[in-house]
């Protein structure tokens, strides 16, 4: 609808920009880590482990992330993936999705002129912006499109008095 506006909450309160650098460069070494470990611990590729994570991390599929008083759902983009492609994992503040993405060029088809298609892998992380419960979450990947749903974790419950 023409000039209609959806208002958007923020997903958590922005820290200084170095509260920011912090939490992007802990995540690359996180990522680095994991690749590190992924190639067996083999020893002598560390630069390439962190040229690879920052491909991954620069590399991101459009996401929209919405929260309700019971859930906070995620979406993701992922065009041409399946679900045996996408790994989701969820942590009670942070939703992580991988994946694997592959294209080849056949010469059947004719000689390549031009391709913006993507190759290699996909690791979004997410701050969520309330505590979820990881074990309840669901996830469904239909017609190109990602979407986890999280039930968010319960701030109390009233408990009987006896007597």
């Amino acid at each position: 609808m023409a000039g209609s506006t959806v208002p958007v909450k923020p997903v958590k309160k922005l820290g200084s920009l170095w509260d920011e650098i912090t939490e992007i460069n802990r995540q690359l070494a996180k990522r680095g880590f994991e690749l590190f470990a992924d190639r067996g611990w083999l020893v002598g590729h560390d630069l390439d482990d962190w040229l690879q994570a920052e491909r991954e991390f620069l590399w991101r599929p459009c996401a929209e992330l919405t929260e309700t008083d019971e859930a906070v759902r995620a979406s993701f983009a992922l065009a041409g993936l399946t679900p045996k492609d996408v790994e989701v994992l969820v942590e009670p503040e942070r939703l992580t999705v991988r994946a694997a993405t592959k294209h080849e060029h056949r010469k059947e088809e004719g000689d390549l002129r031009f391709c913006e298609f993507h190759r290699g892998k996909l690791y979004r992380s997410i701050a969520l912006p309330s505590p979820v419960l990881p074990e309840e979450g669901k996830a469904e990947l239909k017609e190109g499109m990602l979407t986890v749903t999280l039930p968010k974790e319960k701030a109390g419950r009233k408990i009987p008095i006896e007597g």
